[in-house]
């Protein structure tokens, strides 16, 4: 079995594949995160956008810890998806302000469902052994899109608007709330691996 800590130094095919898949998987999440961290830090403040891709870590890390307690996490996925779903989270909350709206949300849902598609695909269908899990991803694009609406800056607020970032802010502190309380009450849930 190739760990992560013997990537360097373990020379096996196995092994091999599986760092040049993980080496790739943090080059385009290092990537997605420029080109759309910037973007997000430059029109709503860096701790903002700080706020919103700690809240997908958090939230891809609890996630996965209770669904899939099993796979390794790597490379800040839950991130990079919080980070996706804050523009739609800005899209939403800046509809009528924004040209060409409608194109701009099919482009980040077209995106969102090709990576998580492949994702899913690559875990179940191809014969390979991958224990990278897609739950970070769908926790952190939970994450974005609900921190997003309550967090970033809204041009224009409409009464509706401020009863939708309260809701998905009480959405995300319970959902959060949910995964530490699991953590802590079910501590024999979690696989005691043997180093």
């Amino acid at each position: 079995m190739c760990h992560f800590w013997t990537l360097p130094f373990d020379d096996s095919p196995s092994c091999a594949i599986g760092f040049y898949r993980l080496q790739t998987h943090l080059i385009v999440n290092l990537i997605v995160q420029l080109l759309l961290g910037v973007p997000l830090e430059m029109v709503h403040r860096g701790w903002r956008v700080v706020l919103i891709y700690l809240s997908g870590v958090l939230a891809g890390s609890l996630a996965t810890s209770v669904t899939d307690p099993s796979v390794y996490l790597a490379g800040a996925s839950g991130g990079v998806y919080a980070l996706i779903t804050a523009h739609v989270a800005t899209i939403i909350i800046n509809w009528s302000e924004m040209e060409c709206a409608i194109y701009q949300l099919l482009i980040f849902a077209f995106l969102i469902t090709f990576d998580f598609g492949s994702s899913i695909y690559n875990r179940y269908f191809v014969n390979v052994d991958n224990q990278i899990g897609y739950t970070a991803h769908l926790a952190g694009a939970i994450a974005g899109l609900l921190v997003g609406v309550y967090t970033l800056r809204n041009l224009n607020v409409r009464p509706w608007e401020k009863k939708l970032c309260w809701s998905c802010f009480v959405i995300y502190v319970l959902l959060t709330g949910s995964g530490v309380v699991w953590n802590v009450m079910f501590p024999e849930y979690f696989s005691k691996e043997q180093y």
